[in-house]
């Protein structure tokens, strides 16, 4: 008898299950406290949650029985993932259910901005009739340009498509026959999507490299007249840019679903909120009685299998092959996954292919599951949370990445060592990475330079000529500016030629400090990455 504790609302269809399950017994104790949980959650095989309750490292370690801890939705901010995975406990979500609902909203939001519904809405219910102050446009012939044409911007596509919309996109991460799949024009770069769109829609998560995307430089290069659709996440857009740029007519109007900050309570919140040309709503895109009815099932579906060892869906933190004690081979799933994430980071142009070898005991065996593992540990730079060891390889083949796998028993240098070649639109690169002693993941490979390099932290990848003084200069300038060294591994190709230099760092350096190193005559590149 498998017993679940459920700590937030699940919805109906959901219990319901629980009650039809012959050999489930389930409590349901919302929103515990730290203590509380603690107290009472060892006794339990699976949890089930939403946001409102935190699963930490605490919990996690007073759960001596449980096994699967479900999170009812896409955002994992409340669950710590790598405790879960010490105690060896699947964590799991379900990230597709909310994505009609979402699809849908988008499509509601930019049919009440166009056609100004709101606002007639709120005259007609004054008892006024006032038909010509919503005069609207018309969705027909008139160009979308979606941010991101992830799950969510490929539906809301197809669905303008059918308005008889043109619909570009801006994705570097997907390939243009994908876009093609969704009759979408595929545009080079995003000032190109900006200036020629009517309705611009972002469709990406929050990430480093999204947060601001849209400032006052890029809605200056936008059409006059533009109108704009978030319902992604706050922070893509720069809400004072937004704000200044809706009050000086340059954008027509917007629809906002997200916040920088939920609920909206700023000054410049409230007074953007307050326009007569924006339409807001408080971050309901995933409320559709559909949507939570969906999201109850499919995570109660997702645990019972879970805990009958039917099938393993939407796990988060550990793929699943028959008979292998992940505990064990977690090391090398975070070495793949850092492999992934560095290639992700370095690589330029559209990624195309990537090629996966393993050599030498253990990994030989273990070359599907740690593909998938770099596979996620690639993609999670640009999708964050949405990507995980289930639907890492199914998230590649939509954005058009070809991958392979290779085996063999034997490695020459190391006991184990893990190769992938990425290879883009623009150049292809080499990385390789080994386990030191069972625990120490090192990069060991890049391109045709053999290192010894540390995972850890932030890190400067420095080409340069091999040419005296390059080492002080560097350690000079990092040191002027406040950025210590923690370690430094070196290779050249041969005495005169080329050097790399794989540099962890104890914070971050800033632009002023990446464009000084650039600026030096011997410097052929230089990029901070995130480890």
């Amino acid at each position: 008898m498998y017993r679940i504790l459920i700590t937030d609302d699940l919805g109906q269809a959901g219990l319901a299950l629980l009650k039809q399950a012959s050999d489930v017994q389930f409590d349901v104790v919302k929103l515990p406290d730290r203590k509380t949980l603690n107290e009472i959650i060892g006794v339990y095989d699976a949890v089930i949650t939403r946001s409102g309750t935190p699963l930490d490292a605490s919990a996690f370690q007073a759960a001596r029985r449980l096994k699967i801890a479900g999170r009812a939705g896409v955002g994992m901010d409340n669950v710590d993932i790598d405790a879960a995975t010490l105690r060896g406990i699947l964590v799991m979500n379900t990230p597709e259910a909310n994505t009609l609902a979402a699809t849908e909203m988008t499509l509601a939001l930019m049919l009440a901005l166009c056609r100004r519904v709101p606002w007639a809405d709120a005259s007609i219910k004054r008892g006024e009739w006032t038909r010509s102050k919503f005069n609207g446009v018309q969705l027909s012939d008139k160009t979308l340009g979606i941010i991101g044409l992830g799950r969510i911007g490929s539906r809301v596509a197809t669905r303008s498509r059918a308005f008889g919309m043109n619909v570009i996109a801006y994705d570097p991460y997907i390939s243009e026959e994908v876009a093609n799949e969704n009759g979408v024009e595929l545009v080079v770069d995003l000032d190109e999507l900006l200036t020629c769109s009517d309705f611009v829609s972002v469709h990406t998560p929050l990430t480093s490299e999204t947060r601001g995307m849209i400032g006052a430089v890029q809605i200056a290069k936008m059409k006059n007249g533009v109108r704009i659709i978030n319902c992604a996440r706050g922070g893509i857009i720069d809400e004072q840019a937004l704000y200044d740029s809706l009050v000086s007519g340059k954008i027509a109007g917007a629809a906002i679903d997200v916040y920088s900050s939920e609920p909206p309570r700023s000054e410049l919140l409230r007074n953007l909120l307050a326009l007569d040309n924006v339409v807001a709503s408080p971050h309901i895109g995933a409320n559709t009685h559909e949507a939570q009815r969906d999201v109850a099932v499919q995570i109660v579906n997702q645990v019972l299998d879970g805990l009958r060892g039917v099938n393993f869906c939407n796990v988060v933190n550990l793929p699943f092959v028959e008979g292998v004690d992940y505990r064990s081979i977690q090391p090398y799933m975070t070495l793949a996954e850092h492999i992934g994430s560095l290639q992700m980071q370095l690589v330029r142009g559209r990624i195309e292919r990537v090629e996966v070898e393993c050599r030498g005991e253990p990994v030989d065996k273990l070359v599907k599951p740690l593909t998938v593992a770099l596979l996620k540990g690639l993609l999670y730079p640009i999708l964050t949370d949405a990507v995980n060891y289930v639907n890492a390889p199914r998230l590649a083949d939509e954005r058009g990445i070809l991958v392979s796998q290779t085996r063999h028993p034997v490695a020459e240098d190391y006991s184990n060592v893990i190769l992938c070649r990425v290879t883009s639109s623009v150049e292809s690169r080499l990385i390789g990475g080994a386990l030191f002693l069972h625990q120490q993941p090192r990069i060991v490979l890049m391109d045709d330079f053999r290192l010894d390099a540390l995972l850890i932290g932030r890190a400067l990848v420095t080409v340069n000529k091999d040419v005296p003084g390059v080492i002080g200069t560097v350690g000079s300038i990092l040191g002027n500016h406040g950025v210590n060294i923690a370690e430094w591994r070196m290779a050249r190709d041969e005495p005169g030629g080329t050097a790399l230099s794989f540099i962890n760092i104890d914070s971050a350096a800033d632009e002023n400090v990446l464009s000084e190193l650039r600026q030096l005559s011997s410097m052929l590149d230089v990029r901070q990455v995130a480890l």
